[in-house]
């Protein structure tokens, strides 16, 4: 790959980039994207070309592959565009040009890029990475890193087409998906499309009882945690309602039958009084629910089946003082340990927190373990 061409040169695409500059490989990064992007571009030393979005036929020559990676209709806008420019086929001595995109649904999309003329080459593809971060000030060279990166080739294109496109992800540590688009947006709607949704209608139907009197300030994890991605930008997502409506609409109504079998095991609940529940509280239908949730949740993370599963994990408890989670990382770090993602569970006031520290090698927990097993922490594996 002598020549990637980046069109939106945002998060993802200046993540790309960065990654590409840190491992210091002799291929030009072309950037695609707004003036005031492209000066950036300049000042950060993260491209080598720099074009505007008009005027394809100059960006899209000589590249090896094409990445669109703005949001989804400017994508589709961007191949309607491709789909006019005149360049040298095979037979006419021109080489064919890979072209993917980075769009969060992928049903259009394909279908659009099948549409392309036979100088390039159209496979679609979608990383499950991201930050609610959007521009290239805050790229991040590892932010593919253990991800799921899914990879959509029109039906009968052999992998030897679209062979540079994986070679990149697996550059850039994530984990290649081949799968169908339609699949794609199915798969997408239940696991990315219908949550995002069901966040914001239970963050926008808070009702007025508790705002009046300023009670949802008492939300609890629980809450917190499932709103979390209602704070979610509306840009984005009016293009993933648009272009993924039906498969959105049947998860949600998928959800809204088990909230209405959920209901139903509540009410069947028998009266308890005087806190005594009755001999039989009828409560079998509202335990298979839970235990469902728990099977299904557990799901998730089956050890070879989940990208991040992938990291191997330990927990560190807190002491509620300043400086505790400097006092963990700081040995860490002396060490040479790298840690690959961090959270900070359980955390409330004058109650120890707990630390999970994820690594990318069993190994490297080990060695954590080791290392703070002797600074007196009890450390366990997750």
């Amino acid at each position: 790959m002598q020549r990637i061409t980046l069109v939106g040169f945002g998060l993802l695409a200046s993540s790309i980039a960065a990654a590409i500059k840190q491992a210091k490989l002799p291929t030009v990064i072309r950037a695609v994207s707004s003036p005031s992007t492209l000066d950036r571009a300049r000042e950060m030393n993260i491209a080598d070309e720099f074009f505007g979005y008009e005027n394809p036929e100059q960006w899209a020559a000589d590249s090896d592959i094409i990445l669109l990676c703005s949001p989804i209709l400017h994508i589709l806008k961007t191949i309607d565009a491709l789909s006019a420019v005149k360049l040298p086929t095979v037979a006419e001595g021109g080489k064919r040009i890979l072209v993917s995109d980075i769009g969060s649904t992928k049903v259009e999309i394909c279908k659009a890029g099948s549409k392309l003329p036979s100088s390039f080459c159209f496979v679609g593809s979608h990383p499950m990475a991201g930050s609610e971060k959007r521009t290239l000030e805050y790229n991040d060279p590892s932010i593919f890193e253990n991800a799921y990166w899914f990879v959509c080739p029109p039906e009968g294109v052999e992998e030897s087409a679209y062979k540079p496109l994986l070679q990149l992800i697996s550059f850039l540590g994530a984990n290649a998906v081949v799968f169908p688009p339609q699949h794609h947006d199915m798969t997408m709607a239940w696991v990315s499309h219908m949550p995002q949704m069901l966040s914001s209608t239970l963050a926008a139907s808070l009702p007025e009882r508790l705002v009046e009197n300023n009670y949802q300030h008492y939300a609890g994890r629980a809450f917190r945690d499932m709103t979390r991605i209602a704070a979610s930008g509306w840009n984005m997502w009016h293009d993933i309602a648009v272009t993924n409506r039906q498969e959105t609409v049947r998860a949600l109504r998928e959800v809204r039958d088990g909230v209405d079998k959920t209901i139903d095991a509540l009410d069947s609940l028998n009266v308890v009084c005087n806190g005594i529940p009755a001999a039989d509280d009828c409560s079998a239908k509202l335990e298979a629910v839970f235990k469902s949730g728990n099977d299904n949740r557990a799901s998730l993370f089956v050890p070879g089946r989940n990208a991040a599963g992938a990291f191997s994990e330990i927990t560190v408890p807190l002491k509620d003082v300043p400086g505790a989670v400097l006092k963990v990382l700081q040995p860490l770090a002396d060490a040479g340990l790298n840690i690959r993602d961090i959270e900070l569970m359980k955390v409330r006031e004058n109650i120890a927190g707990t630390l999970l520290l994820a690594f990318k090698t069993h190994e490297e927990a080990l060695r954590a373990v080791q290392i703070l097993g002797l600074l007196d922490y009890e450390v366990k594996e997750r």
